[in-house]
């Protein structure tokens, strides 16, 4: 019975040897025609992105004394104490500035820039680690 599977196996290969003999001269002839009227064209699956607008960074703030300077923190591990540190600084530098502390996410968004915008004279934004 092994004998029967084993070549009624190698007889369906025989046969589709034989079928791929047949078939390749035909697409020898075809292929290179087809070849010379194919025209791709290679789309970019992303589309076309414009740029996002550009702001320019706002003027300096040439001198912090007297100023009110805003921190704004993320909340990541460790920022706290950084700034902290730069708070301090900031003290010992210019003691007659006011700092203000802000906390968010790190997106603070367009309304929310506007908002301390109006409280601060400028502002130290970081993640801190």
């Amino acid at each position: 019975m092994t004998n029967n599977i084993e070549e009624q196996s190698m007889h369906k290969h025989i046969k589709s040897l034989l079928l791929g003999l047949a078939v390749a001269p035909v697409l020898a002839v075809c292929t290179p025609a087809l070849a010379q009227s194919a025209t791709l064209e290679v789309m970019n699956p992303r589309g076309e992105i414009p740029p996002p607008p550009f702001h320019a960074p706002s003027p300096r703030v040439t001198d912090l004394a007297g100023k009110t300077v805003g921190i704004y923190w993320i909340g990541k591990a460790g920022g706290d104490n950084f700034w902290d540190g730069v708070e301090e600084v900031l003290n010992e530098r210019f003691p007659n500035t006011k700092t203000v502390r802000y906390e968010g996410p790190f997106d603070l968004g367009e309304k929310r820039a506007q908002e301390i915008a109006k409280e601060v004279d400028t502002i130290f934004y970081g993640v801190g680690d």
